[in-house]
């Protein structure tokens, strides 16, 4: 077999191996690789160590866990490479020491060989997941393997055998002492993964999501397998029910992210009071607000119907569906109004200020209703209504 990696990335091996140094791919790419995947990183272990590799290569840095490994990212023109220092005495210490069996190959670009010592290859045949040596020992090295177990089911579609999800289960608690954007980057690539629903199914069996986000709902993984694989929408049918505003700031999700999640779960369910008419769908417009919320709302919709298998509701959200799309008025705002703002206010004998906004509310609501209502006059006697009241 041959993994064609890039030759920039076979440039650094050979440069490696012209100073003495092993140098071989490992890890995820040489994975990936194997399953005829797409790569999107390519790391190198080598014998060398940092210094020496930034000795060689003037344009790399030390990063992250360098003090740790001796890690370096080295730039090149087909995109960073990670650059290690053997986890161990050599490539087979290095190996041995990796999370993961399917993660323990090695590539040898010199002799076209992989070099593959704890039977990842078969594993990656099988479906299954298994720790390098002892998976309790393995998930303490490092807790967030824990979780990185639920992405790669949910990316990849493999299974972890009975005593990696034992350990899972034991070392769950350990989750709390990993850094918050770890855990948020393993689980946003987990939440967008074809295997979603598996692998959450396992997120609640393990006690991670528990941990995680207490308070989600039973139905959350049928949920998420329902979804289109888009991460706000996945994250919204995970956290109906959870303590979402919690989750996401421990989790260190961005403020755009938050906000629309929190839009999202705040008009959901879209279909509460929903009654078939034409004016109806108008107000369900209007109250998403514009078409990609409007989307989402029905999307999280249906992934409930589909997700409950209940009959009634599925047919309940297809005829709201057939119904918006059978109206199809713009959104409707204030500034569509036959009233100018300083019309209402001199009807309002007020300036600027609260009250008007929300008499500019209350006529647009009443305009949604029935369009026929946008003159002049018929706002005036709405808005004397309204104040009168």
């Amino acid at each position: 077999m041959d993994l064609a990696a890039p030759p920039a990335v076979l440039e650094l091996c050979a440069a490696l191996r012209a100073k003495g140094h092993e140098a071989m791919l490992v890890g995820g790419g040489v994975r990936d690789a194997v399953l005829g995947r797409p790569v999107r990183d390519w790391d190198i272990a080598t014998s060398a160590s940092v210094d020496a590799v930034l000795a060689l290569f003037p344009r790399a840095v030390p990063i992250g866990a360098s003090a740790r490994h001796g890690t370096a990212l080295v730039p090149t023109p087909s995109g960073p490479v990670d650059v290690t220092h053997f986890r161990g005495p050599d490539l087979a210490g290095d190996l041995a020491r990796r999370d993961f069996c399917v993660n323990a190959m090695a590539w040898d670009p010199r002799r076209a060989e992989l070099l593959d010592p704890h039977g990842g290859r078969e594993d990656l045949r099988a479906r299954r997941l298994r720790a390098v040596g002892r998976a309790r020992e393995r998930l303490a090295e490092d807790p967030l393997r824990a979780l990185r177990a639920v992405r790669l089911l949910a990316e990849l579609g493999l299974a972890p055998d009975a005593e990696l999800e034992r350990a899972m289960a034991e070392l769950a608690p350990a989750l709390a002492g990993v850094a918050p954007e770890r855990v948020r980057s393993e689980l946003a690539r987990a939440l967008v993964g074809p295997h979603a629903q598996p692998a959450f199914e396992l997120l609640r069996r393990s006690g991670i999501e528990a941990l995680l986000a207490p308070g989600v709902r039973d139905d959350a993984a049928r949920v998420l397998g329902a979804l289109p694989a888009e991460l706000g929408l996945r994250l919204a049918g995970w956290l109906r029910s959870a303590a979402r505003g919690r989750v996401l700031g421990t989790l260190r999700f961005g403020r755009i992210v938050s906000k629309r999640i929190d839009r999202l779960l705040a008009l959901h369910p879209l279909d509460a009071g929903w009654d078939e008419s034409a004016a109806s769908a108008r107000k369900l417009r209007q109250r998403a607000g514009d078409e990609t919320t409007l989307a989402d709302l029905l999307a999280l919709r249906e992934a409930e119907g589909a997700a409950s298998g209940d009959v009634w509701a599925n047919a309940r959200v297809a005829a709201l569906r057939a119904a918006l799309e059978a109206e199809t008025a713009p959104t409707f705002g204030p500034a569509d109004l036959a009233l100018r703002g300083n019309e209402v206010m001199a009807a309002l004998g007020s300036g600027p200020g609260p009250r008007v906004g929300a008499a500019l509310r209350y006529l647009v609501a009443q305009v949604v209703a029935d369009p026929s209502a946008n003159t002049p006059e018929r706002l005036r006697a709405l808005l004397a209504e309204w104040r009168a009241r």
